[in-house]
């Protein structure tokens, strides 16, 4: 059997849990990353819930599998479903099948397990792009394994004891975030590399993924600029300046 990275296979592990959007939980639960930024809508108004009677009867069709549940759906679940359904004449024979197994399952599943489900794809959602992208593709390496093997990867995680699995997920997570401040190091220029290095260093884990968020949140332009204020700045002022 293929020997994996803790990261992918931590990411592979929580993405056979029901949905793609689980390996969400993955950034929430590897250990002492901050929380994720708000994403750009939080300050839109929220959706309203949208009755089943509204849809369209080709769309009640499509979306027939979580009939009896709609209404108990978050509104912008809805909405996603809603969506869906408008893109399916677009969409292939298997997309349509993997679409309306996963509404199965959505609506074999517990209002709870619905909720904890719904929570991760929001965190995914307010993952950076590049996160939401390795994450996704994960998911489909996953995907393209064997089923024996996909089994073996599942039954290794659930044999896993609570403190066995909160360790496994700690040390995926701790790798994740050097390869996220890795790749932060290597679009510095090379003369500078080491003293952004030794900056990067005298931060704490939070500090430094903060400062990566917002160097991120930058367009690309302006991202070297934003780099070189941070080195430019006291210990203190960064301090400040990345608790915001």
């Amino acid at each position: 059997m293929k020997r994996y990275q803790p990261a992918s296979c931590a990411s592979a592990l929580l993405l056979v849990v029901g949905a793609s959007a689980c390996v969400s939980a993955f950034a929430a639960q590897a250990g002492s990353m901050p929380p994720p930024p708000v994403p750009p809508h939080a300050t839109e108004p929220t959706l309203a819930p949208m009755p089943w009677s509204l849809l369209r009867p080709e769309q009640q069709q499509i979306l027939a599998p979580v009939r009896e549940i709609w209404n108990e759906l978050a509104p912008d679940v809805q909405e996603h479903l809603r969506q869906v359904s408008q893109r399916w004449p677009r969409l292939g024979p298997e997309q349509r099948a993997q679409i309306s197994e996963r509404m199965q399952k959505w609506a074999t599943m517990t209002p709870e397990q619905r909720a904890r489900l719904h929570q991760r794809y929001q965190q995914f959602q307010q993952l950076p792009p590049e996160q939401q992208e390795r994450l996704r593709n994960a998911f489909k390496r996953f995907d393209a394994l064997p089923p024996e093997e996909r089994m073996q990867l599942r039954e290794r995680f659930e044999r896993m004891s609570p403190a066995e699995r909160a360790a496994f997920l700690e040390g995926a997570g701790a790798q994740n975030r050097a390869g996220v401040v890795h790749e932060f190091i290597q679009s510095v220029p090379k003369e500078e590399r080491h003293a952004t290095r030794e900056m990067m260093e005298s931060l704490t884990p939070q500090q430094r993924m903060a400062a990566i968020r917002a160097w991120r949140a930058q367009p690309p332009e302006q991202r070297e600029g934003y780099r070189r204020q941070l080195l430019q700045m006291t210990p203190e002022q960064r301090a400040a300046t990345l608790a915001h």
